[in-house]
């Protein structure tokens, strides 16, 4: 017994603890968007190939990129449901085995059958993943760290489109085969998932890496959000009975028409209609992606601090996202009327770099709804930015090949730009909604 007793501290006392583990666990996050997006956008950058060998128009091509937003979308609200009963964990392990299993088998696809389904299977799977961020999000960040937070995970996104337009275009050359590069991918993707189930834990307090110190410093959680969630047993649908989830809604469906446009369309945008090589196809797409990401990171920092000097938060969110907003629309409808290939693709560039400040859109649900629900607004959220995705790669397939030309789809995004600007203006980012 005595034994046992000594032992015991001594156990404790060697315990390998990692000092700001909520940062190395967000650091996570960012290499599971990173993983999500190249997954995503890898038939993005090796469509030409597949087009060409599937003998694909335009329209067919827009039908498979909007694919994944289908059953993506549809997941949006069970999975918000999914993340609050399952929790991150289990719900980012199972996405990311499930959708690495989906890009692996793309690479056998025989025709246009199989990367619908694929396709469709890979946003089923990826669908709850950007809920089980935002959920971790208010159970490991302080208030104040959130804006950061969430731009930190969503940067992932274009971080990850930006790797991989030089990662899969360098597959693609090295093993020769489009088809082995989406093999080599999603093996990778299937063990990231292992990893998550390791590195994970839905609660702070029971990961074995946390510090005393920093488990104290994140138990004042609760008590921050203690008066704004209790009592809370409203119904989740009772938040659109207030203007300010419809208008974040707006907003996210404009930001995501330009998203998913760029996601989906800009590397064939590039090869074809600019006349550009595959290999700097790759190049061009992890400079306009990456700009995304330096957006995001410095959007998410310039939020923070200004709340943090107590700055009111709708001067300033209403100041970065409206002007967001303004400066995609600003930028992105000069592209028809320059004339050299760098000149285009350097104003997509400037658009991307404003666009990402819309990271900062994962971080209002948790002002707006009650811990409790937090994952549901962000479902319906995320479900309207879908709907774009449906729409927009098949409405840019129709254009393109009604017009032989990209000049209608960029005033498609300026006009998603201003509901961007619009939406975020009028949301009340000041207080929780009453229920």
């Amino acid at each position: 017994m005595l034994a046992k007793k000594t032992q015991e501290p001594l156990e404790k006392k060697s315990r390998f603890t990692l000092p700001g583990l909520r940062w190395w666990m967000f650091s996570f996050f960012i290499l599971v968007m990173i993983i999500n997006y190249i997954d995503r956008s890898s038939i993005s950058i090796a469509m030409p190939l597949i087009s060409k060998e599937l003998h694909l128009n335009s329209v067919t091509i827009g039908i498979i990129l909007s694919s994944f937003s289908w059953t993506y979308a549809i997941m949006q609200l069970p999975g918000g449901w999914l993340v609050d009963k399952l929790k991150p964990r289990k719900i980012v392990t199972t996405s990311l085995v499930g959708w690495g299993i989906a890009e692996a088998i793309t690479g056998f696809a025989s025709g246009v059958a199989t990367l619908l389904g694929m396709r469709m299977l890979l946003g089923l799977f990826e669908g709850p993943v950007q809920n089980g961020a935002n959920t971790s999000l208010i159970r490991w960040l302080r208030k104040h760290e959130r804006s950061r937070g969430s731009t930190l995970v969503d940067g992932g996104g274009p971080l990850g489109t930006a790797i991989g337009g030089l990662f899969v275009t360098g597959l693609i050359i090295w093993l020769g085969s489009w088809r082995l590069a989406f093999a080599a991918v999603g093996i990778i993707t299937v063990l990231i998932g292992v990893i998550a189930w390791l590195f994970m834990r839905d609660n702070p307090a029971d990961h074995p890496m946390i510090t005393e110190e920093e488990k104290n410093y994140l138990a004042k959680i609760d008590e921050e959000d203690k008066d704004e969630t209790d009592n809370v047993t409203g119904f989740a649908g009772k938040y659109f009975l207030h203007l300010s989830p419809w208008m974040l809604l707006l907003a996210f469906f404009g930001y995501d028409i330009v998203l998913f446009g760029l996601l989906t369309w800009a590397p064939t945008y590039i090869s074809e209609a600019q006349h550009i090589s595959l290999g700097m196809t790759g190049i061009w797409t992890f400079v306009i992606f990456g700009a995304g990401f330096v957006g995001e990171v410095f959007a998410g920092q310039l939020a923070d601090f200004l709340i943090r000097r107590g700055a009111n938060v709708n001067a300033v969110l209403r100041t970065m996202l409206g002007f967001a907003g303004l400066g995609v629309a600003a930028a992105i409808i000069l592209v028809s009327h320059v004339s050299t290939a760098s000149s285009a693709i350097l104003l997509i560039t400037l658009a991307n770099f404003f666009l990402r400040w819309g990271g900062l859109y994962w971080s209002i649900p948790a002002r707006l709804a009650a811990k409790k629900h937090v994952g549901q607004l962000t479902g319906a959220m995320n479900f309207s930015g879908n709907v774009a995705g449906i729409i927009i790669p098949i409405l840019i397939g129709f254009i393109v090949e009604a017009t032989n030309s990209y000049a209608g789809v960029f005033v498609t995004f300026a006009i998603a730009g201003l509901l961007m600007a619009i939406g975020s203006v009028v949301i009340n980012y000041s207080r929780k909604i009453k229920i």
